[in-house]
Order: C-alpha cells, then structure tokens, then sequence
C-alpha cells in the first residue's frame, strides 16, 4: 500500500511554486509597468544630449565639407550626426556605422532602424541640424535588467519568507497532530465510543470541528450498535443452545435404544451436533461486545484429537509445547481450518510449533499460488475480513479472528507443497 501524501510537504512544494509564479508574475507586472516609464526616460536623456551638443556644435563656425569620422573603440550605443537643409551628411560622431540616408528626419523623436532618433535645428545661419541618435539594443537592455532585477528580488524575498511560512504551517497543522495523539491514546484506553466526544474536548481550530462532530456522531452511532450487541448475545445464546442441548439429548436416547446397524450414522450425527454445540458458542463469545478469552494452558494435539475429522489422517511433529489459549475458541479455529483442509482435497492434516505461543497447522493439500497467497495474507492482517473466492476465506476469517482476540496474529507462511496456517496466539497473561 502506497504511503499516504504529507500535509506539510505538499504545503511545501505549493509555497515554492508559489513562490516562482509570483516572482515571474510581479517581474511581467513591472515590465508592462515601465516599459513606457524607460522609454520616456530614454527619450528625456537623448533629448538632453542633443541641447548639450548642439552649443558644442553650433560654435564650429561653416561647416561645408564632410569631417572624417575617427573609428571609435566598444560597441555604438549613441551617435550624432549634422546635417544641412536638404538632409546632406556633413559630419558624424566617431564611429563606423549606416548613415541616415538622404531624407533629413523630421523635428522631434523618431525611428529609423534600429536607432531612436531625435532632431533639432541649430542656431546657425545655413540650417543646419543636429540628429542625435540612441540604438534599441540599449533600450532592449535597460528593460531586461529592470526585468531581472524585479524577478530575483521578487524571488529572494519570496525564498527567504518561505522558512516562515512553512514553520506556521507546521504550527498550525499541530492541532490535527495533537488530536491524532489524542484518538490513538483514548483507543489504548479503551474510552467506551458514548465517551468520545467528552474525553476528546472542543476542537482547538475552527477547522476540526467538522471532525469532532463526525466523531461524536460515530461513537453515538457504535454506542447504539454495541448495546444492541449486548442485549442480543445473551439471547441468541439461550435460544440456539436450548434447541442444540435438545437434540443432543435425543442423541444420547438414541443411541442406547437404536438397532446396531443405525449405531454408526447416528455417533455421526451426533459428533455433528456436539461440533455445532462448540462453533455456536465459541461464535457467540468471539462476537460479543466485550469479549472474554478464558486462557488455559492445553495441549494442542491433543485438542486436535478430540475433533469430529472425518477422512482427515491427523499427527503432530515431536516436541509439541503446551499453549496458553481459550479451548472453546481455538477448537473453533481448528475445526474450520481442518474443514478448509478437507473441502481443497488435502488427506493429512498435522501439527508443528514454529516457536512459542505459535501453532502452525499444516496439510498435503495443492496449496495456493505464490501471489494468492500474499494478498490474502495482506488482506486478513489489514482487516481479518477478507474472504478468498476458493471458499476459504470464511474459516480464515475466523481463524484471524480467534488470533485476533488472543492478541496475537494468522499469517500463511509459504509451503514447497500443501498448504500452511500459523496461529500466533499472543505472548500469555499471568
């Protein structure tokens, strides 16, 4: 069965995806926001160039022959050029880039690829004009470090907040740990269910409450079954076991005055009665409310022997231990597991002891498949209600059961051939 998923660790990898996707999302914010603002920054700095070169310029004195332009060193990010009124290159800043063309630009911001023009005349006689000019890949990068530098510390504070957003996470989840504790604690106490509401309190979170009203509504709900319970057991074990003593007496009658030849079929049936006899009662107390295992010590194999086992050849290995268990309600376990036995066509049945407090009950059987056997195992260990669809699973189930009540276990230990059962009945009680 797979592990259920954490609380604290799914908080966890949502806070941090969180995290990024907010990052991300306040950087797209910030660039749709200044997108324009870096722009018009831009454009105020081209402007302030041009009104600072155009007294520099202006004082040149006529200028009517183009001036070679010095290389400069580093990648062009702005340029300058003057020209005159028709839109004739006269000279340039350093650098070895495409000139204008022959349109002059007109007055003002501009775009001629890839630059962000701007012109203005100057105050000299020959209009003359100066164009000052700023290339996008400038532009571009100014936008993208404001992009990154929203981004990470956008990311950083988001990083650096997620330690205290998961500490309150985990100190808001200790309620729901707390009463966790407080549920297993109450089952160690064996609290009555009528009880649980009272004894778990109020909820501490506003968010519990839902639980805590399920619980009280499940132990009002098991309160009413168990009393039920209580009223029926004595009832229905007065009324089977009237009719069964009845017809065991008959039996007896029977038997003394019957013709030789009905002798046989009638110790039959009345092994048969006298093991419904058991089965009825052992059921009763295994079922009851409040069950009562009546420990003694007893000898297993010889427990075995006293079993109606028709066509069964039974035996036990040497070295048997004596158990410490409830005779009515391991005679039951046996006689369904020897009826289990029996109905798959196994032919010998015997006994081992694996170790102490242990029985394993063993047959020649054809056994079960590797992966059959696993999953029913698994199944009667999770909930001791599973029921296999060869038909054993009913004997298994109350097998389980009786191992349960012993405080101990089933399991189905693998076989080379046959088929095995071992019963852990729980360490005994002094």
């Amino acid at each position: 069965m797979a592990a259920p998923r954490s609380l604290l660790r799914g908080l966890a990898w949502t806070l941090g995806l969180g995290a990024l996707v907010w990052a991300l999302a306040v950087a797209a914010a910030a660039v749709l926001a200044v997108d324009e603002e870096v722009d018009e920054l831009l454009d105020d700095a081209l402007r302030a160039s041009a009104e600072g070169l155009a007294p520099a310029l202006a004082n040149l004195g006529p200028v009517g022959v183009r001036a070679p332009s010095p290389q400069a060193s580093g990648e062009l990010r702005y340029a300058w050029w003057l020209l005159d009124a028709q839109g004739q290159l006269l000279q340039q800043s350093p650098g070895d880039y495409p000139a204008l063309g022959q349109a002059r630009p007109p007055a003002g911001f501009s775009n001629a690829s890839p630059w962000r023009l701007y012109a203005r005349p100057l105050d000299q006689p020959g209009g003359l004009w100066l164009v000052v000019g700023q290339t996008r890949a400038e532009r571009r990068e100014a936008l993208q470090e404001v992009m990154w530098m929203v981004a990470l510390s956008s990311l950083g504070v988001a990083l650096l907040g997620l330690p205290l957003l998961a500490l309150r996470a985990r100190q808001e989840l200790r309620p729901l740990g707390r009463l966790s504790e407080r549920l297993e604690q109450l089952a160690h106490e064996g609290v009555a269910p009528q009880q649980l509401a009272h004894a778990l309190g109020e909820p501490e979170r506003a968010e519990l409450a839902p639980i805590h009203r399920a619980l009280r509504t499940l132990g009002e709900h098991l309160s009413e079954r168990l009393a039920f319970e209580r009223a029926f057991a004595p009832q229905a074990a007065h009324l089977l076991r009237t009719p069964l003593a009845g017809m065991d007496a008959q039996l007896a009658v029977a038997l003394k005055e019957a013709a030789p030849e009905t002798l046989p079929r009638l110790r039959l049936l009345r092994e048969s009665t006298t093991r419904l006899q058991r089965l009825v009662l052992a059921l009763l107390r295994l079922f009851r409310s409040e069950q009562a295992v009546q420990r003694q010590w007893l000898d297993a194999a010889q427990l075995l022997s006293e079993l109606p086992t028709p066509g069964l050849s039974l035996r036990s290995t040497p070295g048997g231990r004596r158990l410490s268990a409830d005779p009515e309600l391991l005679a039951a376990a046996l006689l369904n597991l020897l009826d289990n036995a029996q109905r798959h066509g196994a032919r010998s049945v015997w006994l081992e002891w694996p170790s102490e407090q242990c029985l394993l009950v063993c047959d020649d059987g054809p056994g079960m498949p590797e992966a059959e056997r696993v999953a029913l195992e698994a199944a009667l260990q999770d909930s001791a209600a599973a029921a296999d669809a060869s038909g054993q699973g009913l004997g298994l189930r109350l097998a389980a059961l009786v191992t349960r009540a012993h405080g101990g276990r089933l399991r189905l230990p693998p076989q080379a051939q046959g088929f095995a059962v071992a019963l852990e009945l729980g360490p005994p009680h002094e």
